[in-house]
């Protein structure tokens, strides 16, 4: 029995490493592999649940040997942050202050909003899922200029240019704009491009998986990653050509983990690098969080602060970014 436990947590053990290894390779674009991608990660801790009670009763002395097996779960598997890399604000005169939020799902609590913009000395304000008369009421109550083009919004204090559709969902959501990009005089003679970008969910293909439809489910998977791949190219490729300081930020619909988001995005700094300890979720579902929502920067840029905003009535919270250009973003 003594060397059955043992036995356990070793194979326990190097499930782990395994499944954290897959996690970090470009095979979690399999269908099993996506669906743990954006699945309760918790789950992989349970069998401690039954393994920790029987090993302290044979062996209590090797029950020490599953604080490793939570060290694993806890950061590398679920992205926990033990420590904020936040960065001390020097100059605030020499910032921009971004704030990026998927608003649907629910009612957008315009009053909280506003709130959060002048907390934060918001600059820049992105919007995905934003519908037009939520947007006239907000901006209405703000005061600031927009531009919109479908239920994507980019507004600013600053002086902004007409917005450009950069990419389109496919024809199962009806061809809507999955980015556009606004040109922004941030100071004189220095101008940037601000990318607001909402790519295709997978939910319709995990609903399936949940109705235990596994004759089509690990189909649709597929279907939607091809789907996803063509709208997250055609963004790219736009992104990619200007010569701008870029900034990047909003409901990628997929984890920074996941060869999908890599692929594409892989080369730009995330602001989660400076963000706040946690796990730094973005969209609640009843059983678990992910961090599908984020904001990216070039070269260009260096990152201050960042930080996950509060619920304002929908199921994703905003990211809350303050960036200061680096020596080498020329006037």
């Amino acid at each position: 029995m003594k060397r059955s436990v043992l036995v356990l947590a070793i194979a326990y053990l190097v499930l782990l490493l395994i499944g954290w290894g897959l996690l970090r390779s470009g095979l979690n674009t399999h269908w099993l592999g996506t669906l743990f991608l954006f699945s309760p990660r918790w789950v992989v801790a349970l069998p401690i649940v039954i393994l920790l009670p029987i090993t302290f009763w044979c062996r209590w002395k090797l029950s020490c040997i599953y604080l490793l097996h939570l060290l694993i779960i806890l950061f590398p598997i679920m992205g926990y942050k033990a420590f904020s890399s936040a960065r001390p604000s020097t100059n605030e005169s020499e910032e921009l202050h971004i704030l990026t939020s998927n608003v649907g799902g629910g009612d957008l609590n315009i009053p909280e909003m506003i709130e959060l913009v002048h907390k934060h000395k918001i600059d820049v304000l992105l919007l995905q899922e934003c519908e037009p008369k939520e947007a006239i009421s907000l901006f209405d109550k703000l005061g600031w200029p927009y531009q919109q083009r479908h239920q994507i919004v980019i507004a600013s204090t600053l002086p902004m240019s007409e917005a450009r559709v950069l990419a389109r969902q496919p024809e199962t959501h009806y061809r809507a704009v999955a980015a556009a990009a606004c040109t922004i005089d941030w100071k004189p003679e220095r101008s940037i491009r601000v990318v607001s970008i909402h790519l295709p969910t997978f939910r319709p293909a995990f609903a399936k998986m949940q109705a235990m439809n596994f004759a089509e489910g690990p189909a649709a998977i597929r279907e939607m990653g091809s789907a996803y791949c063509e709208v997250a190219d055609q963004a790219y490729q736009e992104v990619y050509d200007s010569d701008l300081p870029t900034i990047i930020a909003g409901d990628f619909n997929a984890p920074a983990d996941s060869e999908y988001f890599r692929r594409y995005w892989g080369g730009y700094v995330d602001s989660r690098s400076a963000g706040k300890r946690g796990f730094g979720y973005t969209k609640f579902t009843k059983y678990h969080g992910v961090r599908i929502d984020h904001l990216l920067v070039d070269s260009n840029w260096t990152v201050i602060h960042s930080e996950v905003g509060p619920d304002l009535g929908g199921d994703h919270r905003s990211v809350i970014v303050a960036l200061k250009p680096t020596k080498a973003m020329s006037p």
